[in-house]
């Protein structure tokens, strides 16, 4: 194969249909007639990996499935969530290699964890600074857009660098200090 050109066309071979990524424990489950995988923005490789997985196992468990189904259905159900490089990295995983969604979702996180969204701390707060001249209402939408995204913001901490973060000029800073 020659770098930078593309791979020549495969044939379909008559059992092409039956690969799988998944291990037979997986592949035999016979999957409900009305089970329908949850409508999603399909993943394409840039965004947090983490969320798009914690967004579909929040729509599976919408879904009205018995217990002893639920693993297969999340399992043969992910790819249809997914989209471009996503979807060509999860055809392209080795048969049989999947026994579980546990597994499915380890190497999936694995795979994307360059396009992960780290995760912010209460520290970072203190990097919001109220701009020359910006409205204090303004300043405090920036604020409150960011402290929601932190996962247990200590209030204490946050309210202490929203006051730093106050122009020094301002009513409210001089109010508060």
């Amino acid at each position: 194969m020659i770098p930078g050109v593309p791979k020549p066309l495969e044939k379909a071979t008559p059992t092409s249909y039956a690969d799988s990524p998944f291990h037979d424990n997986i592949t035999l489950v016979e999957i409900p007639k009305l089970f329908t995988v949850p409508h999603m923005v399909p993943y394409d490789g840039t965004s947090d990996p983490l969320e798009h997985i914690a967004q579909y196992k929040q729509r599976i468990f919408m879904v009205p499935i018995t217990r002893d189904l639920k693993e297969a259905c999340m399992c043969k159900g992910f790819g249809s969530t997914l989209s471009g490089p996503a979807l060509q990295w999860f055809v392209n995983l080795p048969q049989g290699s999947i026994r579980t969604f546990t597994d499915l979702a380890d190497v999936f996180n694995l795979q994307f964890t360059s396009s992960r969204v780290f995760e912010k701390t209460t520290s970072d707060l203190y990097k919001i600074v109220q701009r020359s001249r910006e409205p204090l209402r303004n300043y405090l939408t920036r604020f409150n857009r960011e402290k929601v995204t932190i996962i247990n913001c200590a209030v204490p901490t946050a309210i202490e660098a929203f006051r730093r973060g106050l122009e020094r000029e301002s009513p409210l800073y001089e109010e508060l200090t």
